[in-house]
């Protein structure tokens, strides 16, 4: 009885991968919609599916993704609820093909049809995305974008390191973050050079030019923080701790002998350079004649340094000088 019911199941088993293996696949219908058929590098592409398949399959023409080269290990992007997004990293004309497939139940049967677009990319990158000087302390200090042209490098004048104070000079490697390779860069009419030192003791002529030919100009404008030279508190000058990590923010430690009257005290100072202006807030402070009160054991002076050919282009340093008495 075993015997028998084992041949029947068999035989229907049998007759069920026939009837299967019967099933003709779908008709496939490749169509898609792009919203656009020319791009910039790392612009986004869209696409669409609107055709009928079990699969959808899109090469985008470029490197290792080339449609005519499938049977050479290039390969294609399976798309996802009928939507596929892709962006190209280098200029060029490119072939997408969309490759739609249908099949029965066990794959016996597989029909494709394709469709295609001629995509144009081209590179005209001439935005400066970032701007550093990369020697002062492992390529920390960057440069602001004031606006779509100028930007403004503040540089410490000394970096604390290594229980050091190391003086940064205004002679200094550049590095520009652009968004392709093969954008090229000239500062003051001649090729940049990623080792080459730049004078920024005087603004400097950026000119961007892309791969496309298209250009944009810039000008990069440096400011030194400023900072106290010397600072003499009631005969004593104060010592000055740096922040390893901040350049805006300094400590100015006088120390008293015991019972000197601090409520109305005239310190002296002097800054780096003779064209920054020393401020408690926004009242100015001469060296010698503005009396400040020291009875709460600080006073915080906000030192300001502009650039000569621009004044609006600042930096700013804060000075807290502490009192204590020995």
């Amino acid at each position: 009885m075993n015997k028998l019911l084992n041949m029947v199941l068999a035989l229907c088993c049998s007759l069920l991968l026939v009837a299967c293996d019967d099933d003709e696949a779908a008709t496939p219908y490749a169509s898609m919609s792009i919203n656009k058929l020319e791009f910039v590098i790392n612009e986004s592409m869209q696409l669409h599916f609107e055709g009928v398949a079990n699969q959808v399959v899109v090469w985008t023409g470029d490197e290792s993704h080339n449609y005519e080269l499938r049977t050479e290990n290039n390969s294609g992007f399976v798309v996802n609820k009928g939507s596929f997004s892709y962006s190209y990293s280098a200029p060029g004309i490119y072939k997408v093909v969309l490759v739609a497939s249908t099949y029965n139940d066990l794959a016996a049967d597989i029909k494709q049809d394709t469709c295609s677009y001629t995509v144009k990319v081209i590179d005209n990158h001439t935005e400066i995305e970032k701007l550093s000087c990369p020697q002062v302390l492992y390529d920390e200090v960057y440069a602001e974008a004031m606006n779509d042209v100028d930007w403004l490098m503040r540089l410490p004048r000394k970096v604390q390191y290594r229980n050091a104070a190391p003086t940064i000079s205004l002679s200094q490697r550049l590095r520009f973050y652009l968004g392709s390779d093969s954008t090229m860069v000239t500062i003051d009419g001649e090729e940049y050079g990623s080792t080459k030192k730049y004078d920024l003791s005087t603004p400097k002529d950026i000119l961007v030019t892309s791969n496309f030919g298209t250009t944009r100009e810039y000008k990069l404008y440096t400011v030194q923080y400023p900072e106290f030279d010397t600072f003499t508190l009631a005969g004593v000058e104060g010592e000055v701790v740096r922040d390893a990590f901040d350049y805006t923010s300094f400590e100015m430690n006088v120390v008293l002998p015991a019972g000197t009257d601090v409520s109305a005290l005239a310190p002296t100072f002097t800054t780096t350079d003779a064209s920054e202006k020393v401020y408690i807030g926004d009242v100015e402070q001469v060296s010698g004649q503005s009396v400040a009160d020291f009875t709460n054991g600080g006073v915080t002076y906000r030192l300001v340094s502009a650039s000569l050919e621009n004044p609006d282009y600042i930096a700013e340093t804060y000075f807290k000088v502490n009192v204590t008495f020995e």
